[in-house]
């Protein structure tokens, strides 16, 4: 009744399944022919999962599958958390609802009996799939956050960017400065940011976010909103290029903005949202999309001034076992 997928194409017996799923990443943004190009997209992820070591598991009845769930490792929390943590980055089923929740809690409950029992796992799941977080719920997962996904086109003629935002110095960070930066004003990231953080001592949260953003700059980018020299504000950006073969854009991934609490509300995270708009749509980036805490109202106001439209909501949950 169970089996491990171990690879996944066109003509995979699952393409029903994710035919099906309608929370499809970026179907918002694509219409007609090319919204089929969505399948291929959502394949590529779930076989990058497979290719990192990951564990995807699908329930079949009669040899046809009626539900899939994928689990993958979280490297990083591990190391930051000394014990072995996970993300499930998918769970669908088919059918009606009744029939999805028992799927998906059976799949959900051999998802992690493959997994150590010493761990901490996160899910990101939308907020209208009420049976994928009552499944979740029902196995001891409990909410973290809750997040509204705003996003804005952009092309290369795009001039409605503007110059939102304070005159304040922008500069990129490096991995080095990130301890003399906030030694001289802490910027604090909020709990919960990371999923598994939330409910933390402020020391621990701290080092973590510390770690968390020295990480990040090895790979992605940091800019930095300075005051007369003295640091004010936050954001973190990467360019997600695997979405072009697919949907025929990329991505710009504003992944963090914060500020320092005095200076909230002052243009800060309007001025670092402006430059790293300008470099998206500079690099060729189609779309920009970030992610915020669904109860700021006054920041997503913010964000809807400088073009963003809020596309999608979603609630994070975590488990610990032990």
């Amino acid at each position: 009744m169970f089996a491990e997928l171990l690879t996944l194409d066109r003509s995979d017996p699952v393409s029903e399944l994710l035919d099906s799923y309608p929370f499809k990443p970026y179907g918002w943004a694509l219409a007609g022919p090319t919204a089929g190009n969505l399948m291929d997209y959502m394949r590529s992820q779930i076989a990058k999962t497979i290719e990192k070591g990951g564990i995807v598991k699908t329930y079949c009845l009669g040899g046809r599958p009626i539900g899939m769930c994928a689990v993958s490792a979280d490297h990083w929390a591990s190391r930051e958390l000394k014990t072995q943590a996970y993300r499930i980055s998918h769970i669908m089923a088919l059918g009606k609802p009744e029939a999805q929740m028992i799927v998906k809690t059976l799949l959900l409950q051999e998802a992690l009996r493959s997994i150590p029992g010493n761990t901490c796992t996160v899910a990101q799941i939308p907020y209208s799939d009420l049976t994928s977080i009552n499944a979740l719920e029902r196995l001891g997962f409990a909410a973290t956050q809750t997040s509204l996904l705003m996003a804005r086109q952009l092309a290369d003629a795009d001039t409605d960017i503007g110059a939102a935002g304070g005159d304040y110095d922008i500069a990129s960070v490096n991995a080095n400065d990130i301890d003399r930066m906030l030694d001289r004003t802490p910027v604090e990231i909020p709990s919960g940011f990371l999923g598994w953080d939330s409910g933390m001592s402020r020391s621990t949260a701290t080092r973590v976010h510390r770690d968390w953003l020295k990480s990040y700059a090895h790979e992605h980018s940091l800019f930095l909103a300075s005051d007369h020299g003295r640091p004010v504000g936050l954001l973190a950006e990467h360019v997600r290029t695997d979405t072009s073969p697919f949907l025929g854009f990329s991505v710009g991934s504003i992944d963090m903005v914060a500020t320092i609490a005095e200076y909230r509300h002052n243009g800060v995270a309007g001025r670092l949202v402006t430059d790293s708009l300008r470099q998206f749509r500079n690099a060729g980036v189609g779309l920009a999309e970030l992610t915020i805490h669904s109860a700021d109202t006054p920041v997503a106001h913010s964000y809807q001034a400088q073009g963003f439209v809020t596309v999608g909501s979603s609630l994070t949950l975590t488990n610990w076992r032990h």
